[in-house]
C-alpha cells in the first residue's frame, strides 16, 4: 500500500482560499501535486498576496473574486477553473463571513447575507460540483464548519445557524453522492489565525486552558479527505481542536 497522497491530475477548487486556513489547504493540496484555484469574496488585494504566496509563476494556482451567493457568479467560477485546469474534482468550501451582535440586534439582512455567504453558497458550489462531474469520475467535497455550531457562543445566533446547516447539508450531500462524491466536515477549534475587522474569535470560558492550533493542523486533515483513495470515509464531521471538543 503507498500510503504517499498524491493528487496529480486533480483540481481543487477552495472557497475562502485568500488567507489562513483556506491559504493553508491551498498549499497543502498544491504541494500535493493538484491544480488549485482559490475563491474570494471581493478582496483583491487578499487575492493577490494569496496567489503570490502560492508562487503562481509554476502555472498551477488560479484565483478569482466570486459571489458565491449567486448561481451565475459560481457556474462562472467553475468555468474559468475549468478553461484553465480540466475538471473539478475536489471542493473545498470555507467562505468566512461572521459578524458578530447580540441576538436582538440581529437585523433580517445581516441574518440573510450570512446565510447567503455561509450555507446557501456551500450549497450552489457543491451542486455546481455535482451536475459537471463525469458520472464516471469519483470526488469529494470538504465543508469547513464551525466549533460554534457545536459549542455555542454568544453573539453570533446567524453564524452558529449556519455552520450547524453545513454539518447537515454535508450529511446530505454524502447520500446524494454515495459511491462517487464523498462529503466530510471538518471542524477548527480554537486556530491562530488572523481575522478581519468586526469578525473576532467566538470567546469562550475555558480559551486559556486549551493551546491554539495552527492552519496547517486543518490543512492535514483536509489533505487526507481530498486524497482519491481515501474512499470509505464520507457523510462524517471531524473535529480539529486538540480534544477542545469531544
Amino acid at each position: 500500500m503507498d500510503w504517499n497522497i498524491n493528487l496529480k491530475g486533480e483540481t481543487a477548487l477552495i472557497v475562502g482560499g485568500t488567507r489562513n486556513i483556506g491559504l493553508s489547504i491551498a498549499e497543502a493540496l498544491k504541494a500535493s501535486g493538484a491544480h488549485v484555484c482559490i475563491v474570494g469574496g471581493s478582496d483583491n488585494s487578499a487575492l493577490k498576496k494569496a496567489l503570490s504566496h502560492l508562487s503562481e509563476s509554476d502555472g498551477k494556482a488560479v484565483g478569482l473574486i466570486a459571489d458565491i451567493s449567486d448561481e451565475e457568479s459560481v457556474s462562472n467560477a467553475f468555468n474559468q477553473c475549468e478553461e484553465k485546469f480540466g475538471r473539478v474534482s475536489i471542493l473545498v468550501n470555507g467562505p468566512g463571513f461572521r459578524p458578530h451582535a447580540p441576538f436582538t440586534d440581529i437585523d433580517l439582512d445581516t441574518w440573510n447575507a450570512v446565510m447567503s455567504v455561509m450555507l446557501t453558497g456551500p450549497f450552489l458550489t457543491s451542486r455546481e460540483l455535482f451536475r459537471r462531474l463525469p458520472q464516471k469520475c469519483k470526488g469529494s467535497i470538504i465543508n469547513i464548519g464551525g466549533l460554534s455550531a457545536h459549542k455555542p457562543a454568544k453573539g453570533r445566533a446567524h453564524v452558529i445557524a449556519a455552520k450547524a446547516g453545513i454539518a447537515g447539508l454535508t450529511r446530505a450531500l454524502a447520500a446524494e453522492g454515495a459511491g462517487r462524491i464523498r462529503a466530510n466536515c471538518i471542524v477548527p477549534g480554537l486556530i491562530d489565525t488572523k481575522r478581519k475587522a468586526g469578525q473576532p474569535q467566538a470567546e469562550y470560558n475555558d480559551d486559556e486552558a486549551n493551546a491554539r492550533g495552527t492552519c496547517e493542523d486543518v490543512a492535514q486533515v483536509v489533505l487526507s479527505f481530498a486524497c482519491p483513495k481515501n474512499t470509505y470515509v464520507t457523510g462524517q464531521t471531524v473535529h480539529v481542536s486538540g480534544g477542545r471538543f469531544m
